[in-house]
């Protein structure tokens, strides 16, 4: 109890005893003697009560100030251990009255001496005490942390301070500064704990992610990480930049199937689940690997499995083996050649002795290997040539490096037959011979040796057809004598349809029977003067003298009769078709090699409109090409030098005839050709996988666009983009849009994605399905040239579609063609009784316009309003939307 509460309770005693007693007195006498006496009674029980009242109102205030020390003392017993037992060092800090603005220490923990080494009372000698301990290169950002104290009220940084031994320990500083009711501030608190174990923790890891880092960027090897998951590369060295074409954002943007060829993804899907146990390590086997520019090449794949920011990853490493290969491949090819050749072939060591011989020379001979190795061709001597005739052997070889010539020699069963032997001498790169090589035929035989040998150089092995060698030597002669006779000549390039289904589903045996079967029945189309050639694989040249193109459909009828007959194979009737190029000379080529591209291009066409057909090649088709490839090569670099453009083009209402949404139309602003036109260009980008990467581009450049308008303060209208087919079926397409309209800040409702007919007719499930997902990110879905494709009433009610376009195909014959109108009129009454909005493309004239307006079509676009424009004139069409 405090000293004023006591005084409070005494006067207020005080007062109430003396105005009590005295009219008590008052009314028991009125006599001076008695009153007298009782006002000193009265006076001493005052005194004697005011000192009860006051030993009480004392014993009180003791106990109550005892209960308060045993408090605080308990409190500081238990700071005192919780300062024991912290790693922490804890501080307070009280304003410098001396220096404005500076805090000197007003406590400081007692573990602090264990922490730096200095005692507690180092920290009271001077005021710059922490500051002379701090390492010189924190001290100036230390410093400058601490002036932010008086505007943030409270700091946490690390920093390096100087142990009472001169070694450094890395602390972490938190301090908050304590104001009064006026703001002023009247301490500072803080704690040091040492985290020096935690730094070099980092530190180390810094380095070792540095030397990581750094011997997997220069590593001479193509390396890469990818997930185990999604298989996209998470990081590629620059090996892997450098070997397969692409860019690092390229690379970052893939996955590993990206580089692998079609035929391998089953079979990698399977490596890569054999690899998702954590930690394994081993050889991934050997494999094709394709660059961008379409090549391939073979790598053996070694790759270590871990964890990459918490996901399963594993690193690759990939050593380019195509020499290696191609080095077995011949080894593989000269083996064969070795055994399969009618010739003797011997090799013997530096001292004449046999150490390999091949199947012809035990079929010569009479012996077998086992006879032969380990003795010298004396085994063979037959003793009709004398010892000059070996000195003279000898003496060649050792000087010219090759001896060749008729010998007698003597077989195992002791008959003797000549031969011509032509030995060699093999050296290495010093000179020092090594080996000798020994071919040999008999001679009686040997005109049928050189005509089967003249024969495999100069016909297929499988088919026994001309090869492309006898084809160039025939071509030559026939074209000369075709320039000298002015007559035509007719190179047909054949090449069968879906032929790699056979190799993949009943092997490369029953493949070769049917090229076998296939040889012979393209023959028995063909005169006696005409050349048919197999070029390798499925591919079959016809050189036809004094055939032109008048001819063409002809020979081909008796041709792809001929593939179409069924071909037994393992117990089933295989069917096959083919697709056939022509090129005539001269028209299409002055040499084989022109001729030959031309049809090979016309072969493609021919692919390209639905196989099983005839394509006839052209100059300007062959020039066309020529172009097309260029414009490919031209295409991929067209998105990274900023060449590709956006157009728009406004969408009206039918009635009130104000915008209500764009539609954002690629175009290629060519540095020399100009501006090339989408159906030039984006066929190719198809063709090439490039419509990939320029639809993500026109997406987000539209969406761009559109924000910038926005944030301009423009009125916006929906901007409509088409999808191509490939990107519509993109397993990431969801994802990419939702990531555009998160990267832009636009509501879905601003995006409307067109989808052709005929690509939402190619899978209706799956369409289903990703229109679906689409749907539920809130943009609009349209069907692009309605009624060009499989238009159906069953697909329309189970696609949750918002719009139909009607193709400007049916609009441009509106007012003109009966049948046109009928169309178009049923077109919008069906999309009316489905709830679907209609949007007329191609509009070009009042007639048109009028005409969907009677029959109740919502949208219009066309030249009649707008032709499509750059971004900076279409701003004015925003304006006059939002004008009342």
């Amino acid at each position: 109890m405090s000293a004023q509460r006591i005084v409070l309770y005494f006067l207020a005693f005080g007062v109430l005893w003396i105005l009590g007693s005295d009219h008590l007195l008052a009314l028991i006498t009125t006599d001076v003697a008695t009153l007298s006496t009782l006002q000193s009674i009265k006076g001493l029980a005052f005194v004697a009560l005011s000192a009860l009242l006051i030993g009480v109102l004392g014993r009180i205030a003791e106990r109550r100030h005892q209960r308060l020390q045993d408090e605080a003392n308990r409190q500081r017993e238990r700071l005192a251990r919780i300062l024991d037992v912290t790693p922490a060092v804890l501080y307070t800090l009280k304003p410098d009255p001396a220096t404005p603005g500076r805090w000197a220490v007003d406590f400081v923990s007692q573990n602090v001496e264990d922490m730096t080494g200095h005692p507690v009372s180092a920290w009271f000698s001077s005021p710059d005490f922490w500051q002379q301990h701090l390492h010189p290169e924190d001290l100036a950002q230390a410093l400058a942390a601490q002036a932010q104290l008086a505007e943030h009220d409270a700091l946490h940084h690390e920093y390096r301070f100087r142990r009472a031994d001169g070694s450094y320990r890395w602390v972490d500083d938190r301090l908050r500064v304590l104001r009064d009711a006026n703001g002023r501030p009247m301490m500072l608190t803080g704690a040091w704990l040492d985290i020096t174990d935690r730094k070099c923790a980092e530190l180390a890891m810094q380095v070792s992610e540095s030397r990581y880092h750094e011997l997997f960027e220069v590593n001479p090897l193509p390396m890469w990480v990818f997930d185990l998951d999604t298989l996209r590369f998470m990081a590629v060295n620059e090996a892997a930049i450098a070997r397969y074409g692409y860019a690092r954002e390229e690379f970052l943007s893939m996955s590993i199937e990206d580089i692998r060829p079609p035929e391998d993804i089953k079979r990698l899907r399977r490596t890569v689940n054999s690899h998702r146990q954590i930690g394994g390590y081993g050889s991934s086997g050997e494999w094709q690997h394709v660059r961008k520019d379409g090549s391939r090449f073979w790598v053996e794949v070694t790759g270590h499995t871990l964890l990459r920011d918490g996901r399963p990853a594993r690193l690759v490493l990939a050593q380019d083996i195509t020499d290696r290969r191609q080095a077995e491949e011949r080894s593989r090819l000269i083996s064969q050649v070795f055994e399969s050749t009618e010739e003797g072939i011997f090799i013997t060591d530096a001292h004449n002795r046999f150490i390999s011989i091949n199947r012809a020379f035990s079929r010569i001979t009479g012996y077998s290997p086992q006879e032969v190795l380990g003795q010298t061709p004396a085994l063979l001597k037959s003793g009709r040539q004398n010892r000059a005739f070996y000195a003279e052997l000898w003496k060649q070889l050792n000087t010219e490096g090759r001896w060749e010539g008729e010998i007698w020699n003597r077989n195992k069963a002791g008959e003797v037959y000549p031969e011509w032997l032509a030995i060699n001498a093999i050296k290495d790169e010093h000179g020092q011979l090594q080996q000798y090589l020994g071919i040999f035929t008999e001679t009686s035989s040997r005109k049928s040796a050189e005509e089967r040998i003249l024969r495999l150089a100069n016909h297929d092995s499988l088919t026994d057809l001309p090869n492309r060698a006898l084809l160039v030597d025939r071509a030559r002669v026939v074209l000369a004598t075709a320039r000298h006779q002015h007559t035509p000549v007719l190179v047909m390039h054949l090449n069968l349809d879906h032929f790699s289904a056979i190799n993949e589903s009943l092997g490369h045996e029953a493949g070769d029977q049917v090229l076998r079967e296939l040889a012979l029945r393209l023959a028995q189309c063909l005169a006696p003067e005409d050349t048919l050639c197999r070029l390798g694989g499925d591919d079959f040249i016809l050189l036809l003298p004094d055939k032109g193109v008048s001819d063409v459909a002809q020979i081909s009828i008796r041709l792809m009769d001929a593939v179409a007959r069924p071909f037994a194979v393992g117990g089933q009737d295989l069917r096959l078709s083919a697709s056939i190029g022509a090129a005539e000379f001269p028209e299409n080529g002055a040499d084989l090699t022109e001729l030959s591209r031309a049809a090979e291009s016309a072969v493609h066409q021919a692919k390209r409109e639905g196989r099983n057909t005839v394509r006839v090649a052209s100059r300007r088709l062959q020039e066309q090409v020529q172009q097309t490839l260029t414009l490919a090569r031209e295409l991929r670099w067209a998105v990274e030098r900023h060449e590709l453009v956006l157009h728009y083009q406004a969408q009206m209402d039918a009635c009130s005839e104000r915008v209500v949404g764009l539609e954002a139309l690629v175009r290629w602003q060519h540095p020399q050709r100009g501006l090339v036109p989408p159906g030039r260009f984006i066929p190719i980008a198809e063709e090439t996988g490039l419509i990939q990467e320029i639809g993500r581009w026109v997406l987000d450049e539209a969406l761009r666009q559109t924000a910038a308008w926005r944030a301009a303060g423009l009125p916006v209208v929906p901007v409509a983009i088409n999808l191509s087919v490939s990107q519509f079926r993109h397993p990431r397409l969801q994802q990419d849009v939702a990531e555009a309209l998160r990267r832009h800040d636009l509501p879905a409702h601003l995006l409307e994605l067109e989808l052709t007919e005929s690509v939402a007719m190619e899978d209706s499930d799956f369409t289903i399905a990703r229109i679906a997902s689409l749907k539920q990110l809130g943009v609009t879905l349209s069907i692009d040239d309605f009624g060009t494709g499989y238009s159906s009433l069953s697909y329309l009610k189970r696609f949750t579609v918002d719009r139909l376009k009607i193709d400007q195909s049916f609009v441009r014959g509106l007012a003109q063609s009966p049948q046109d109108d009928a169309i178009v009129a049923t077109v919008i009454n069906l999309a009316r009784s489905l709830g679907l909005h209609t949007i007329a493309e191609g509009v070009e004239t009042a007639e048109q316009l009028d005409f969907l307006r009677r029959h109740g079509c919502d949208e219009i676009q066309g030249y009649h309003f707008h032709r499509p424009a750059p971004a900076d004139e279409v701003v004015g069409l925003l304006r006059a939307a939002a004008a009342p």
